[in-house]
């Protein structure tokens, strides 16, 4: 008789928010890390307090599915040519 195991994936308890200045050895210049239960009062609190956060649109529920699924590793990577630095976000 075969026994069938699924694998579960271990949901991510985390996200990280990473800036690093390319322009100096990829010097990180953030690093910060929410538990998943604030990242919807931290992205808030964003928006709140700064200002070339607030026209930016960030879907919580998508946000918030990832975390659901499952789902870790890096989900967005922007890189600003101008001022050399890239903007990493991570679900770990």
């Amino acid at each position: 008789m075969a026994v069938e195991v699924q694998e579960q994936k271990q949901k991510p308890k985390s996200l990280r928010v990473r800036v690093v200045d390319t322009s100096d050895e990829k010097r990180p210049v953030v690093n910060v890390r929410m538990p998943a239960g604030v990242v919807k009062f931290g992205l808030k609190m964003a928006k709140a307090f700064a200002p070339e956060m607030k026209d930016v649109d960030l879907d919580w529920n998508e946000i918030s599915a990832l975390f659901e699924e499952g789902e870790s590793g890096k989900i967005v990577e922007v890189e600003d040519e101008k001022e050399h630095r890239t903007v990493e976000v991570w679900l770990e």
